[in-house]
């Protein structure tokens, strides 16, 4: 389903079903089939249970792989409640004879935020894939993040393992820049500008290396519904 010019094209595929009173279960599943948390798509099936009548507008319970994730809906606007982010310290890597210096947060999925000037110049495209695997990561690697911040306010560019390519909006990658930008010095609420340009809310209440929880809001817009046929997903090569 999520290939590109051979069936629907996406950056994965949620799996949506109630599971109780006020609770729905969500799975997200990356292009290469493993199974991972998303933000962002946890956003949408919240704005997918809602439109079906599995839930009210909130506050309502996703069942994650992260656990439970308190949602609210209201119209396009979807706020979760996500566990708080974990610092898990700067490093330096050496790749190609070239040093890069980030830090790996834990946002549900590990991150690796870079700090840049300019995320548009970047070289997202070349230290992607590069820092997605490096052997510090360990056998599962990470994603990565470039991040500009200025005041309150922060752009990034994400690397999604899973996906192995740019993505146009991270949740996940929008909380871990976000805490980067409160540990550098920003308020508990920051608006973070992703390569789509539709701006995401992060809030991290608590104090900035240890903050409470995660608070993700932001769109979630009903583009078309539709039937996948049989042959949507037959005879790809490998």
């Amino acid at each position: 389903m999520c290939r590109r010019g051979l069936s629907v094209g996406a950056d994965g595929v949620l799996v949506v079903a109630p599971s109780g009173e006020g609770r729905v279960r969500v799975r997200f599943l990356n292009p290469d089939g493993g199974e991972a948390f998303c933000g962002n798509g946890s956003r949408c099936a919240a704005r997918f249970a809602c439109l079906r009548g599995w839930a009210g507008s909130g506050p309502f319970l996703l069942d994650t792989l992260v656990g439970e994730v308190e949602a609210r809906v209201e119209g396009s606007t979807v706020r979760l409640v996500l566990p708080p982010p974990t610092d898990l310290g700067v490093a330096v890597l050496e790749i190609e004879g070239e040093s890069i210096e980030g830090r790996s947060i834990d946002s549900g999925v590990p991150h690796f935020v870079v700090s840049v000037e300019d995320v548009s110049s970047a070289p997202l495209e070349r230290w992607g894939p590069i820092v997605r695997s490096h052997r510090r990561f360990g056998a599962e690697g990470t994603n990565v993040d470039v991040v500009s911040v200025s005041e309150d306010s922060a752009r990034v560019r994400t690397w999604e393992r899973g996906v192995e390519g740019e993505t146009l909006s991270c949740g996940t990658g929008a909380v871990a820049a976000a805490h980067a930008a409160r540990i550098a010095g920003a308020g508990e609420r920051v608006r973070v500008v992703p390569a789509s340009g539709v701006a995401l809310t992060v809030s991290l209440p608590g104090p900035p290396h240890a903050p409470r929880s995660a608070v993700l809001e932001g769109d979630a817009r009903v583009v078309f519904e539709g039937t996948l046929t049989p042959e949507g997903t037959e005879g790809f090569p490998d």
